[in-house]
Formats: C-alpha cells, structure tokens, sequence
C-alpha cells in the first residue's frame, strides 16, 4: 500500500474539504509521490489528513470520474498506470486545445511576454542537460501554463489545466532524457505569425507525444 502524506490539510478559505483533499490528491498522484499501481486507503486519509471519511470519499469519485484511479472494495483505491490509448486521448486533447490557445496568444502577446517565456524555456532546457527532471519539468509546465494564459481564455485556461496535470503525471513516471523544444513556437510568437505558431505548436505537442509513448511503451 502506498502511504498519504501526513499533514494537515491548507486551502483557501472558500474551498470546501472536498475540494482541499482532491487537490492533495491530486497533487501527489501527478508528482509521483503515489505512482501508478498505488493503493489509497479512505480511512487512513482521512487520519492522516486530519478529515472525515466523507470529503475524502467524495474526493475519490471524483478522482476516478476523471480517469486517476480504480475504486476497489473495503474504501480502497489504486491509481491507474496510463496505458498507450490514455496517452493517444491525451494528446488528441492537447492538439485541438493548445494550438487554439497559442493562436490566440500570438495575437495579445506582448514582447515582454515573448522574453518571460523565453527566460522560463532556457531554464527548463539547461536543467534538463543537467539531468535535473524535477526541476525540468516545473520549468517546462510553467511555460505552458503562461502561455495558455496569454490566450486570455477563461474556459479553454480551465480545460488546458487539466490537460497539463495529466502530461505533468506522464512525464513525472519515466525516466526523461529530452524534452521537445519550444524555440519554433517562440519565434512565431516574436514575429506575430498565427499560422507558423499553430505548425510549431503541433510539431511540438506531437514530438511530445512520440516520446512519451516511447517511454511508457518501454515502462514494466
């Protein structure tokens, strides 16, 4: 079985219980710290958490709704290991939404935006030459997330969120040695050229694509 964590659950004052227990959840499925194949007991979650039985109950339908885990009898639940198909449906997602978001994004960036993302793609690529995945892999989503913001999208922002979760969890599972490089979509962006930024987008997502597949094709 793997163990939560234990520690008193912090939110935001308008966050119920479930809300703050899914987000721990969830939180700890995506870094890895549960892996796939995972065990979550209800009553030992809901002791280490500091919470009842119910928002954590409540927090594990929701967690299998959207695809994380498996519920099993006797309050227990295992997290799913993403097979090829999950990571197919991922990425589908990913195409249709990410390259309408840097559409619209080339068309309100401003070039201190250009230069922050920038910034946020060479530190992610100088910690993934030294071997320091963690680190990549916050840089790496942190550019994505400011770059879906500048679409300025509420709804497309809320559906992106979810998306980045799940590719954050795919790659937080393998062991990376490269990440696909954002220059192509940075360049686009520098010149305000909505179509070659939609091609560099879909270059990047589908070299993204190929090299997870690859590594949970090879993953036990």
């Amino acid at each position: 079985m793997t163990a939560v964590s234990q520690g008193a659950l912090v939110g935001s004052a308008s966050q119920t219980l479930r809300e703050q227990v899914y987000d721990r959840l969830v939180e700890m499925i995506v870094s890895g710290e549960i892996p796939p194949g995972g065990s979550i007991r209800e009553n030992q979650t809901a002791e280490l958490l500091g919470t009842s039985r119910l928002p954590v109950r409540e927090a594990l339908q929701q967690l299998e709704a959207e695809g994380w885990l498996e519920r099993r009898p006797r309050g227990i639940a295992r997290v799913r290991t993403p097979q090829i198909t999950d990571i197919d449906e991922i990425f589908d997602m990913r195409r249709l939404l990410e390259v309408e978001a840097i559409g619209l994004a080339v068309r309100r960036a401003s070039l201190e935006d250009v230069a922050r993302l920038r910034a946020l793609s060479d530190a992610g690529a100088a910690a993934a030459t030294a071997g320091d995945q963690r680190n990549a892999m916050r840089l790496n989503a942190e550019f994505h997330h400011e770059l879906a913001a500048l679409a300025r999208h509420g709804m497309l922002n809320a559906f992106l969120k979810i998306l980045d979760r799940k590719v954050h969890w795919l790659f937080s599972n393998v062991r990376m040695d490269r990440f696909a490089e954002h220059d192509p979509i940075l360049d686009a962006l520098d010149a305000r050229d909505v179509e070659a930024a939609r091609a560099a987008a879909r270059e990047h997502i589908e070299r993204t694509h190929d090299i997870l597949r690859e590594k949970w094709g090879r993953t036990p």
